[in-house]
């Protein structure tokens, strides 16, 4: 397999996710808030994505709104690398053997949700320390291998992978849909006369972003909320048993509409985020047809 679909997946993923960290963080602390069996979080204390950035950095300072940024780094170092280099790879394998080279968009949608689940399981651990760090109210956080080892001594491996599940399911339905969705509003633009130039990459990949956002934020809700159970006045509490525990306790006791709860900053993150990340991968792929000295895209 052609190593470039990993790697400059990975430095696309790592470059949109330094861009919109703090638009991530006020998601999670709008997600976590309005938790009637933790009493920590029962408060409804933020009123929507600007209120959130506003109160966390008059708080608890500017620094806290990129706490945890280094654990969503990491992660999207290794998830980045890890969906995109087997999703480009495996569609650009499976397309020569397709009708027109184009490979059918059901195929571009199970093939988005497998490398998202397999990238995400991997992943995991580091996703439940970003998860905690944003929703961390204090104003220092450990470095790296000293929040996964707290973890592991006070929750065991099990701790590491909380929320696997979601996660994954999440994964599944953000790629299945975000990266064919890209993929093939790109190709249906081209083919309706306009050139592939960076505006058709931008509306490309915003239109995606808010696909995934409308799919993905009931299993996100749901994701956030089992990674970041853990201790309560210093006893194991397990407040969501499953995804579907999780849902149906939040809707029953905060409404349907708290499934959707940080929507806005999440497709206000996933837009931008998947503008970035698309034009940086597309710029990428033109310096590597540059770095060969061809016009030929070989990932």
């Amino acid at each position: 397999m052609p190593w470039e679909a990993f790697v400059y997946g990975g430095i696309a993923a790592m470059t949109a996710e330094a861009v919109t960290f703090p638009i991530d963080m006020s998601k999670t602390r709008l997600q976590i808030q309005g938790q009637i069996a933790d009493p920590r979080l029962s408060a409804l204390k933020y009123r929507g994505m600007l209120h959130t950035l506003a109160t966390v950095a008059k708080e608890e300072g500017i620094g806290s709104l990129f706490r945890g940024a280094k654990f969503a780094l990491l992660r999207q170092g290794t998830y980045g690398t890890i969906r995109l280099g087997i999703y480009y790879n495996v569609k650009r394998v499976f397309e020569k053997s397709c009708e027109g080279g184009i490979m059918p968009s059901h195929y571009l949608v199970l093939l988005g949700a497998t490398a998202g689940v397999i990238g995400s399981f991997v992943t995991t651990p580091t996703d439940v320390m970003r998860v905690r760090m944003q929703a961390n109210f204090q104003s220092t956080s450990p470095g790296l291998l000293r929040a996964f080892l707290r973890v592991r001594e006070t929750e065991g491996i099990k701790g590491l992978y909380r929320g696997a599940i979601p996660n994954a399911q999440r994964a599944a339905i953000v790629n299945g849909v975000q990266i064919p969705t890209y993929d093939v509003t790109k190709r249906n633009l081209i083919a309706a006369g306009f050139s592939d130039s960076k505006s058709t990459h931008f509306g490309s990949s915003l239109f995606a972003g808010f696909l995934g956002s409308c799919f993905s934020q009931p299993i996100d809700v749901a994701k956030t909320r089992m990674m970041n159970q853990n201790l309560i006045h210093d006893k194991q509490v397990t407040l969501y048993k499953g995804v579907v525990d999780t849902l149906i306790a939040t809707a029953k006791h905060e409404g349907i509409g708290a499934l959707w709860k940080g929507f806005i900053p999440t497709f206000s993150r996933l837009g931008p985020w998947n503008v970035c990340f698309f034009m940086t991968y597309e710029q990428l792929k033109a310096f590597d047809c540059w770095r060969r000295g061809t016009d030929e895209i070989t990932f």
